[in-house]
């Protein structure tokens, strides 16, 4: 199947849950784009390190072998995926505080933080706004 997000890589969904990590994978697919999966922290470092490197990860933090934490700090060391957008989609992060949050995100590289469970619109808006034209344009899939 031709991704309409092929030219700029696959998302990189990081998730230890296999409902939660296969939920997001089809809805994605269904609204065109094209995604890698990875149960655990060092499965996703072998995903950074593949070619094409991913447009977007979208990172649990709760992850076993090596944690979110982790993954962002490698993802820090190469340049070129230091500017990889992440969005941390954890329920960890919904007792930080509004101010928290933003020191997390500045020093982290991180561009947005979605509780979960996550709402599948404001997923989508995210990586919309995210990555501009990256996704075929077509009505929301059911969840």
């Amino acid at each position: 199947m031709a991704s309409a997000v092929a030219a700029g890589g696959p998302l990189l969904i990081v998730e230890d849950d296999v409902d939660i990590r296969e939920a997001l994978q089809t809805y994605l697919e269904l609204q065109g784009y094209e995604v890698r999966v990875a149960g655990d922290g060092r499965e996703a470092l072998a995903h950074l390190a593949a070619l094409p490197p991913p447009s977007l990860i979208l990172l649990d933090m709760g992850l076993p072998v090596l944690d979110g934490h982790r993954v962002l700090t490698a993802r820090g060391t190469d340049p070129a995926l230091a500017r990889v957008p992440v969005v941390i989609l954890s329920a960890e992060t919904a007792d930080m505080s509004p101010r928290d949050r933003a020191v997390y995100a500045a020093s982290q590289g991180v561009a947005a933080f979605l509780p979960k469970p996550v709402d599948p619109k404001r997923l989508l808006e995210t990586l919309r706004r995210l990555l501009p034209g990256l996704a075929a344009p077509q009505a929301d899939a059911p969840v």
